[in-house]
Parts: structure tokens; sequence; C-alpha cells
């Protein structure tokens, strides 16, 4: 016995033409393959609106399919339907394609003449379960469309806000946990590329501490020192999750940092000069975030000695000493350049331990630019938006 006549399968085709079928009628085909063959299930179509590729029509042909419980022969089945056995094709594929070909519904015979589903015959509700079949191949589809994202997500080749774009609310509903996962390992690798980089060439993480009253134009500085650096910068988002929308910047800016916003312990971690020697975690909602920043730049309206009383609600100028697990002098070596501002001036600051406070360096000051005196906003008429709201 030949390889090809031991071939055994659980699904096959059986494809005949009509004027060569080894029964007289499709009623005759049909009692052998119930009362012989005995399959689990079948169905059966007359294919008499093909034409081939030059838009000749093919002769009348028949499509059987059969699924049996158990593996057979494709000799022996086509022996009981008293036919060559080159008429029978084992089913390698889903067996849902091959009764959805029996109308052309496969993705590859979309081009072809569209069978109508209730001339099938079957041993089932072929239409229904023709339906099932197309949604679940919808759904096989999407899976894999989305499966190409996630892969493409998790090279960078596009960034989450790209790929939640892509998908529809059912889906980003079904694949966020995911998307989420998958988008930290990225800024995993990212980070540890990053570390690899920055011990490489022997540097630190900087961190530039801003701090002045509302309307000083701190975070326009932020910005701008930002954009010279040359790299893609970060600023922090809302108090509830401020990392949530990071993506691996080398720039951070924290912008109107508040004692309440992180645990002492996350901002030592995040500020520490050596960082690029271990993976430094963000805190966020979902997952934590791996940084990879080189440049950390503070707004607030606290110097980093105010910030520290008010994190631990110590009285100004009663502060525990060095020796204390969270001590302020932590914080300090970890800051790299203060910065005071107010409305007209820009003061590099030092910290002074006998009185507590930030005291400017002699001869560097720069005249304010960012300050809103000197981009003051146009008052409102209110006279005039009173009456635009009735006229």
């Amino acid at each position: 016995m030949s390889a090809k006549q031991a071939i055994k399968a659980k699904n096959m085709m059986y494809t005949q033409q009509m004027a060569h079928l080894p029964f007289q009628t499709i009623g005759e085909l049909l009692d052998n393959v119930v009362n012989v063959l005995k399959p689990k299930k079948y169905a059966l179509n007359i294919h008499d609106k093909d034409v081939d590729e030059n838009g000749v029509p093919e002769e009348d042909h028949v499509h059987l399919m059969l699924s049996f419980d158990n593996a057979r022969s494709c000799t022996n089945v086509a022996g009981l339907l008293h036919d060559k056995m080159q008429y029978i094709e084992a089913w390698k594929g889903k067996a849902s394609n091959g009764y959805a070909y029996l109308v052309h519904a496969t993705q590859d015979a979309r081009s072809k003449y569209q069978y109508d589903p209730h001339k099938v015959i079957a041993s089932f509700d072929y239409p229904a379960e023709l339906k099932k079949m197309e949604k679940e191949a919808s759904d096989s589809v999407q899976r894999k469309r989305v499966q190409t994202l996630l892969d493409s997500l998790y090279v960078g080749a596009i960034t989450k806000e790209e790929m939640e774009q892509r998908l529809s609310g059912s889906q980003y509903a079904r694949y966020h946990r995911q998307i989420e996962d998958i988008w930290n390992k990225y800024l995993e690798n990212v980070a540890q590329q990053w570390r690899e980089e920055m011990i490489a060439q022997g540097k630190k993480v900087e961190v530039i501490w801003i701090f002045g009253t509302a309307g000083t134009g701190k975070t326009s500085l932020a910005k701008e020192y930002a954009k010279k650096s040359g790299q893609e910068y970060f600023i922090s988002g809302s108090s509830r999750d401020i990392f949530q929308k990071y993506k691996g910047e080398h720039t951070l800016i924290l912008d109107e940092l508040r004692p309440e916003i992180m645990t002492y312990s996350d901002m030592l971690r995040i500020f520490d000069p050596f960082g690029a020697r271990d993976v430094v975690m963000a805190p966020s909602r979902y997952n934590d975030k791996a940084l990879a920043c080189d440049l950390i730049l503070v707004t607030t309206p606290y110097s980093p000695y105010h910030f520290y009383c008010t994190k631990f609600g110590f009285p100004i100028g009663n502060v525990p000493p060095a020796t204390c697990t969270d001590s302020f002098e932590q914080l300090l070596r970890r800051i790299s350049l203060t910065i005071r501002m107010d409305d007209d001036w820009i003061y590099p600051v030092e910290y002074d331990k006998k009185s507590h406070s930030f005291q400017e360096i002699p001869s560097a000051r720069r005249k304010n630019l960012y300050s809103s005196i000197n981009y003051p906003t146009q008052a409102n008429d209110s006279v005039t938006m009173f009456n635009a709201m009735f006229d």
C-alpha cells in the first residue's frame, strides 16, 4: 500500500462531476453516506455556477464534506462511495473551512460565485452553522490582527496610544491588560538598553529642582531647558497617576510636584544619580513603569526643605537628624541644581544648614523672562462676554 493510500483523516472532501457520479441521483449518494459511511456530520452542495479563470463555465460538480469521530482511511471511504481515491481529499485545515467552502464562504473563495446556504443538504442546520463559522472566522481574523499589533507594540514599532486608536471599544476592553503588560515590558527593554549606555559612558542622572510661586514661569523654563537637551521629554500627568502616559522619554518633567503625590522612598529612587545601575520603577496605576531618564526637572511651589517638612509634618527648622531613615540629606544629595524663581529674577540657590533655607549664589541671577508679568493675560471685557450670551 502506498503512502497516499494509507492516508487517514477525520475530515474529508469528496468532489466529483455530476456526469461521473457513481450514483443515479444525489438521493442515492446521500443514502449511501448515511447508511454506509455513517459520518458524524456531513454537508453537500452542487456547484453549477462555477467558471474557470478565463470565465468559461465549469462542469457541474458536487462537493461533499464529511466528518468522522475517528480517523478513516481515504482509500476505504472512496471504496464505500464506489469511486476512486483521487476524488477524496483529506482535509488538513479546519473542518469549518471545508464546510464554508461549499458555498464559497472562505476567504480565498470570496471572488467566486456565492451559493445559497439554504440549498446545501446537511445533517445539521447549515445556514445557522455557517453564520457561527463566519463569526468565528471573523473573530479569528481580528485576533490575528490584534496579535500583530501586540507584537509591533512589543518591539516599539507603534506606541500604546497608536495601538489603542486602532482597536474598537470591545477590543480595547478585552485586550487592555495585555496592552499594558506588553507596553511595560517594552519600556523595561528600553530602560535596560539605556542603563547599559549610561554605565558605558559613566553618566549620572541629573536632577534640577525649580521652585517659586504661581505665575513665575517654572514650567516654561523646564520645558525650554528640556528642549535644549535634544531628547524627547515627558511631563507628568494628573496627581492620580502621574506616570500613566510615560513612554520611555529620557527627560522627565515632574510638573507642580506636591508632597502627597508620591512616597518619599519612590522619589529617592527616581532621583538616585546612580539609578542607571539598577532598575528604577516609577509608581503607576496598573503596572509600575521602568524609567530611562538621565535628566529630571522638578517644578513645585516648595523648596526642597519646605517640601520635606510638609511631607513629614515637621515644623520648619525642626527636622530630624541626618541619621533618620528618611532624612532630608538623602533628598538634598540627589539634587544637582536648585533654582528659585520670582516675578523678576531666576536664582541658583544653595542650602544653608544654619538657617534651613536656600540662599542665592552671588552674581549668578538672571532676569526672569518667563513670569506672567512678562506675558500679561488680556483682561476679559465682562460686559461684552455677558452680552454675547444673549446676542
